[in-house]
């Protein structure tokens, strides 16, 4: 649903309210460094969440705790964002100045912790209520941009409505925590004593900060990686055109990642408490998974090189050869020893691993693409996140004694990916 929306509001602003180039690309830089100054805290703040929450028998103390802590990191970010914006623009943007920086630094504030509310409700095991939530989210920021628009307020208009609809997040979530109903049933069955009392808790504070650190460190260095290939991008190609189509190509089938990243987080809190039937579950919806969404990436690898020219222009035809590269990164997605790693809570060996990862595209990006120009810089990224995740399954087999075959059937996996390779080939033949 949130791809979706995102997907949909794009179209909106081009084809429906006719917004330029010039106010759309202003629309997206205010929400991009909104997410780039918060994306990687939050990440790491919601899989604390999945890794701690079964283990703990203060359990609603956790999210109040974790929610303000959000609440605290998300004041930093907007003040920094707002206070030393004069350094900040230019140098992450092609901008001096952004109008409703502001509006953007308040909405920060807000969202950062009401990214909990659908993680409260799937640690509850309250799949229905994700359903609804969602369905009222996503319709509810559809409007509260549309409306604006309709009446002529323009972007100022459209980052008002953001703003007042993180704040409804906001006070959602603030109900969810103080509501007082039971989190668990092992819960309202306990009574409550000092040492479970909800509320807010130094120590509780101090150990989800540690759990934090090493996290926010790998998603900050493992999602700062498309920043560096587009600098490697301007800095190899004069035209200024070729930014555009690296970009247009370098991205990976959207299911692949929604699924997978959807099916890590259910199954942390499982792991947590039950490893064995956790790496059991990993087993066998990966092999669901992987049953269609390997010939989907085949088939849209063969339709590409027709695709980017008819959606785009002939400009855009190099882009699907990217895009193809990009689409291989499918083999090592549906790999999730991470999943034991996070319900372990060992999680400096994902910051070790990601700085690996970084390094390897880095070198292997400045070399092909002397050779392979962008689908250089492309296999580079296939080719660096495979290597993290041969470092996560061996550091899971030696560690925690778990071979790659308990959790992969590895006979089905290994003819998938013969069968993705035989439909690159041929793909790259039509290209």
């Amino acid at each position: 649903m949130r791809f979706a929306t995102a997907l949909l509001i794009g179209v909106l602003l081009v084809r429906f309210f006719h917004l330029s180039t010039l106010e759309i690309a202003l629309y997206e830089v205010l929400l991009f460094l909104g997410n780039f100054l918060s994306f990687f805290w939050i990440s790491a703040g919601i899989k604390s969440l999945l890794s701690q929450f079964a283990k703990e028998k203060n359990q609603q103390g956790v999210l109040i705790n974790l929610a303000f802590l959000l609440l605290l990191l998300g004041i930093l970010a907007g003040g920094l964002l707002y206070c030393l914006q004069d350094f900040i623009i230019p140098k992450f943007t092609q901008y001096d100045k952004l109008a409703h920086l502001e509006l953007i630094s308040l909405f920060l504030i807000f969202n950062a912790p009401a990214a909990l509310i659908e993680y409260i409700y799937l640690v509850q095991k309250k799949e229905k209520a994700i359903l609804w939530y969602g369905s009222l989210l996503f319709s509810s920021q559809l409007l509260f941009i549309i409306i604006p628009l309709a009446f002529n307020w323009g972007l100022k208009g459209v980052f008002q409505g953001l703003l007042l609809w993180s704040i409804l997040k906001f006070a959602w979530l603030l109900k969810l925590l103080f509501s007082g109903i039971s989190l668990s049933k092992s819960a309202s069955k306990t009574p409550s004593s000092g040492s479970t009392k909800a509320g807010l808790n130094s120590s509780q504070l101090k150990r989800l900060l540690l759990l934090m650190f090493p996290l926010s460190l790998h998603m900050l260095i493992g999602g700062g990686m498309e920043y560096v290939d587009g600098f490697i991008v301007t800095s190899h190609f004069a035209d200024t055109g070729m930014f555009a189509v690296f970009r247009y190509g370098a991205r990976e089938l959207p299911l692949v990642t929604i699924l997978t990243a959807a099916l890590t987080a259910t199954l942390i809190p499982l792991a947590v408490e039950n490893q064995a039937l956790a790496i059991g579950k990993i087993k066998t919806e990966v092999a669901k998974l992987a049953r269609w969404l390997f010939p989907v990436t085949v088939g849209l690898m063969l339709l590409s090189p027709y695709l980017f020219p008819l959606v785009y222009t002939d400009k855009f035809a190099e882009s699907a050869q990217v895009f193809n590269v990009y689409l291989l990164i499918i083999s090592s997605r549906l790999l999730l020893p991470q999943v034991i790693i996070y319900a372990q809570q060992h999680n400096f060996v994902l910051v070790w691993s990601a700085i690996i990862e970084v390094l390897i595209n880095v070198g292997l990006s400045l070399y092909l693409v002397q050779t392979h120009g962008l689908e250089g810089i492309a296999f580079a990224t296939v080719i660096a996140y495979l290597v993290n995740k041969i470092i996560l399954i061996t550091y899971v087999h030696f560690t925690f004694q778990i071979p790659l075959t308990s959790y992969l059937q590895t006979k089905k996996y290994l003819f998938y990916n013969m069968f993705l390779g035989l439909g690159f080939l041929i793909a790259q033949h039509i290209g």
